[in-house]
């Protein structure tokens, strides 16, 4: 059994999801968690998460890839795509064809075709009722979000992010450092920086060790493990 059919993962996920929320974890693990389980247990490929600082302004804090981060930092440098609606209004958003949302956002959708997506599904993060960032998915093919897939996704938000209200600010702090990380491991090692971001993470998760303080003692070894 394929583990998108396993229901018994898909529950100790959400199990995992809301103990990280409430047991001290840092919020960057608790994203980087959410963003992996969205793209295992759904058909979605990529996803990425953006967080607002105190002024409104969104900033990329977790991605399943490079290739989804390149989309999520086009919508915030030209100010255009679904991830920008979604926070602005609060409401889930469906694009189940990106090509044809060109007449809105034009750089958005040459850019999201180019990294080879098809459509997108925007979630809003609202903890407590604050409107804190969205979950950006992106998939390969066209057609709008099944509802299976779109259910998952909602509860898999709301097991996430119902505590985290108070410390999603710290995730953009710890995003800072962990993309200093990424490109210290990048340079050290030879390698993209998805790679460099891959090798941080199974770090981090062998040794159970918060992300950020993983990233902190990299940067401070100049790209050694220990």
């Amino acid at each position: 059994m394929s583990m998108y059919n396993d229901g018994k993962v898909v529950v100790e996920v959400m199990r995992a999801l809301a103990e990280a929320s409430e047991s001290g974890y840092e919020a960057s693990d608790t994203l980087d968690l959410l963003v992996q389980a969205a793209t295992s247990f759904t058909r979605v490929v990529e996803a990425g998460i953006l967080i607002a600082d105190c002024d409104q302004h969104l900033h990329v804090v977790a991605s399943s890839k490079e290739r989804s981060a390149d989309v999520e930092e086009a919508q915030l440098g030209f100010e255009q795509g679904p991830c920008l609606v979604a926070f602005r209004t609060g409401e889930t958003l469906d694009v189940p064809n990106i090509a044809a949302s060109w007449r809105a956002w034009p750089t958005f959708a040459a850019i999201a075709e180019a990294r080879g997506f098809q459509a997108a599904h925007v979630v809003p993060l609202r903890p407590r009722g604050h409107n804190a960032g969205v979950l950006c998915l992106f998939l390969e093919e066209l057609g709008p979000m099944n509802d299976r897939d779109a259910a998952s996704i909602e509860v898999l938000v709301r097991a996430a992010t119902t505590n985290l209200d108070e410390e999603l600010p710290q995730a953009l702090d710890a995003r800072v450092t962990i993309e200093l990380a990424k490109g210290v491991l990048a340079q050290q090692y030879g390698v993209p920086m998805g790679v460099a971001f891959s090798l941080l993470r199974a770090h981090a998760r062998k040794t159970d060790t918060r992300l950020s303080d993983i990233a902190g003692k990299i940067v401070d070894s100049r790209g050694k493990f220990r």
